[in-house]
């Protein structure tokens, strides 16, 4: 009986070990330039922002950290010598990576989402990557919905939504996923045809303006922040258009999720926009982004006097032509 007792537990302990890269939890083993010394902080991404789990001093060149994920999702290692961010692909797996004065990874050893992670992310930072074809050839892999997740906002509802079916059921429950997910049950709320939600934010005066308040005209409304070079790029755009449009029947409304006040004044004050201008301090997590599923700025989302959404666009001077026609039909109608 003792016999058969040891021997299940071996076995046990035996398939345990197989297995046991996830209850063993991960290893990163990491080669520097020995003129790079101090700590390195192991950063976790997510929600657009990098959270510190750890950090490690580097000892002749290189360094170790070991834990356990729950989820295998993107981490950044962060020298305090530096202010670059070398992007890897976590899960429950050794790993080996080898880091190079600039602070790049030039060679990556590990589990197939992280070798894929690492050969994928340099087509990912120069915009060629097809990630429609990587879902399709990875169903099962979350670094595909990493990657999605960063071009949220390159798809409208559509397409999201069918690229999302791409996906394996056992990634349902993924915070990448998730965040698909939510960004798809937002998307639905407001595309075109539907209400636009109401809000109430504080003005640059010091009082309150409310969407509402605005109807009866089309309204263009921006989403923005100061520190979005695009953005600055979008808003001579702007003015033009709203000098063009302000007297018939259209305004525009900015809303800024600029987290200091003080550079969003200046910034308006720089630019000379002279129409109203709300903020969300709280940045990417403004509850009213969120509302208006709001992934990347500028977004302009051009709404009709009824309050009803018209049009979405990442560039929002494009919708003047949106706007055109719809003013054209109210002055055809009015006469």
């Amino acid at each position: 009986m003792k016999k058969f007792f040891y021997l299940a537990i071996s076995v046990l302990l035996l398939v345990s070990c197989s297995n046991g890269q996830k209850s063993g939890g991960y290893s990163i083993e990491g080669t520097v330039p020995t003129d790079i010394v101090g700590k390195i902080y192991l950063q976790r991404f997510e929600d657009k922002h990098y959270t510190t789990v750890d950090s490690v001093e580097i000892a002749n060149g290189s360094f170790t950290f070991a834990g356990t994920v729950a989820e295998p999702m993107v981490y950044a290692l962060v020298p305090s010598q530096k202010s670059q961010r070398a992007l890897v692909f976590l899960d429950n797996h050794p790993l080996q990576i080898t880091l190079d004065d600039e602070w790049e990874i030039k060679d990556l050893k590990g589990s197939e989402n992280s070798e894929l992670f690492y050969r994928l992310f340099p087509q990912s930072k120069q915009g060629i990557l097809n990630i429609d074809s990587l879902v399709r050839n990875h169903p099962s892999s979350p670094v595909g919905a990493y990657f999605l997740t960063r071009e949220l906002y390159k798809y409208d509802y559509d397409a999201l939504k069918n690229i999302r079916s791409l996906f394996s059921d056992s990634l349902d429950n993924h915070p990448y996923i998730q965040t698909i997910d939510r960004t798809l049950a937002s998307l639905e709320k407001v595309q075109p045809g539907k209400p636009a939600p109401d809000f109430t934010l504080p003005s640059v005066n010091g009082d309150s303006i409310s969407l509402s308040s605005l109807r009866g005209k089309y309204v263009l409304l921006d989403f923005w922040a100061s520190w979005c070079p695009d953005c600055r790029k979008s808003n001579p755009q702007l003015v033009e258009l709203y000098q063009k449009y302000k007297d018939k029947n259209f305004t525009l409304l900015s809303v800024s999720i600029d987290e200091e006040p003080d550079r969003w004044k200046a910034a308006i004050e720089k630019d000379g926009l002279v129409w109203s201008q709300v903020i969300d301090v709280k940045g990417w997590q403004s509850e009213v982004a969120k509302t208006y599923a709001i992934q990347w700025i500028p977004t302009g989302i051009l709404i009709d006097p009824q309050g009803f959404i018209l049009a979405r666009s990442t560039e929002p001077a494009s919708l003047e032509k949106e706007l055109e026609n719809v003013l054209k039909k109210f002055e055809t109608l009015k006469h």
